[in-house]
């Protein structure tokens, strides 16, 4: 009988797993198929990818524009750190805290690299996100899926699960019921905490202006707390000026959702201000009194200087995810933490966030994460390059990459069958029931 139950028990863990890789590929279909609709909305995408990729080109790596972007933004009213380091960062972070206890914030990539949430946690500072898609993530203990969809893996039956564990109380399934219970209570957090923390999309160094983009209106509410709006960007946001971050803005939205344009393209070069009596200059008029950037290094620099500057050209739109064989079969135990599938393993690598392992040789070398990415980076060949710095089983290229390649495939077809066998079971199951 016990030897049954623990049978019973990893049988239910499968199917959960395998279930969790079907809402996954839903999701993303979802999103390919809205792309397909939208397309002929933007008739010149090709010459804005182009056109964004030279600019990439450009910019990654280059001092001079930081030193311009950083000088600007200065002048504009923003406080401005540079972390080197995430213990850097998050160092400025607490420090830039002060005696707050309740902080609110806005989905931010950099802030999962650095491990934010779980530092303020240690330091007994409450930290709520604010997107209803990392709430839940929160409030399940769990790991994203895709950069902007990062529950992408649940369904709205595990949803009300995840909300039954945290409220003591039975939830209706309904997307619109779980929304609007998620809404009330991220209200009620953002109306009492006087510091907000939010992510950015893009640097404009020209104007010294920081580019934000969502579609809740979250980031509109957390960016006004009226204390502190604290800003995290990676270096390898910077671009030239306005125009070309707005062309950033646009691809990224359409690949990251499928959608022609964002509710919502918030563009910051200061605190608020007014000069309405006496042409008298006074600022935080309404919102936060101080607005502070923190641009991080964290290896970025590290990974350019290496020769993987290409890597840098991402904008974290996920379409590699949406197309890549072996994400849409393993998901997220392709990836490492919030860097997901071939690319963030391979940055994860070079960052020194891991040793490699086996999630190095887990690409099939497709190409279609080149094929599809808006920037064709070109990470089956970082892949392939990494491996060959960390060879699995003999140090002589010409041996070793063929072996990976057959290995890799081998382990996609058995997972795939596995899959497919688990969600057939899991149909079966429910029509039992």
């Amino acid at each position: 009988m016990e030897l049954a139950n623990k049978f019973n028990k990893r049988l239910k863990s499968e199917i959960s797993d395998a279930e969790q890789i079907r809402a996954i590929r839903n999701a993303f279909e979802t999103v390919k198929k809205r792309q397909k609709e939208n397309v002929n909305r933007i008739p010149n995408l090709e010459e804005r990818k182009n056109r964004l990729r030279k600019v990439k080109e450009k910019c990654i790596g280059n001092e001079p524009l930081l030193d311009e972007a950083i000088r600007n933004l200065r002048s504009n009213g923003i406080i401005v750190h540079i972390a080197k380091t995430k213990e850097d960062a998050l160092s400025i972070i607490l420090n830039e805290i002060g005696d707050e206890k309740l902080i609110v914030k806005s989905k931010s990539n950099v802030s999962k690299e650095i491990g934010l949430s779980k530092f303020l946690q240690d330091q007994n500072i409450v930290s709520i996100e604010t997107d209803i898609g990392d709430r839940i993530i929160q409030l399940a203990k769990d790991s994203p899926s895709h950069p902007t969809g990062p529950a992408s893996h649940l369904t709205r039956y595990d949803v009300a699960e995840i909300l039954f564990e945290h409220l003591g109380e039975i939830v209706d399934p309904y997307p619109e019921n779980l929304t609007k219970i998620f809404k009330e209570e991220i209200s009620g957090y953002i109306n009492q905490s006087n510091i907000g923390i939010t992510g950015a999309n893009a640097i404009a160094a020209e104007e010294g202006a920081i580019l934000i983009l969502h579609n809740e209106g979250n980031v509109l509410e957390v960016m006004r707390r009226p204390k502190k709006h604290i800003i995290l960007a990676g270096i390898d946001k910077i671009f030239p000026d306005i125009e070309e971050a707005i062309n950033m803005a646009k691809l990224q939205t359409f690949y990251a959702t499928g959608s022609v344009i964002t509710s919502f393209i918030n563009i910051l070069s200061g605190p608020s201000k007014t000069a309405d009596i006496e042409k008298k200059i006074f600022k935080g008029i309404h919102g936060p009194k101080e607005v502070c950037l923190i641009l991080v290094d964290n290896n970025r620099s590290e990974i350019y200087q290496k020769g993987f500057k290409e890597l840098l050209y991402c904008i974290g739109c996920g379409e590699c995810l949406l197309n890549c064989p072996t994400y849409n079969v393993f998901g997220r135990k392709y990836g490492i933490g919030s860097n997901l599938g071939g690319k963030g393993i391979a940055y994860s690598t070079l960052s020194k966030e891991i040793e490699a392992d086996e999630r190095l040789f887990m690409c099939v070398s497709c190409g279609h994460c080149k094929k599809y990415c808006p920037l064709k980076i070109d990470t089956p060949s970082i892949i392939n390059k990494l491996r060959t710095m960390f060879p699995q089983k003999s140090s002589e290229p010409l041996i070793e990459l063929p072996y990976d390649f057959l290995d890799s495939h081998i382990c996609w077809l058995k997972e795939t069958i596995r899959i497919e066998l688990l969600l057939l079971m899991s149909n079966i199951l429910k029509k039992d029931d």
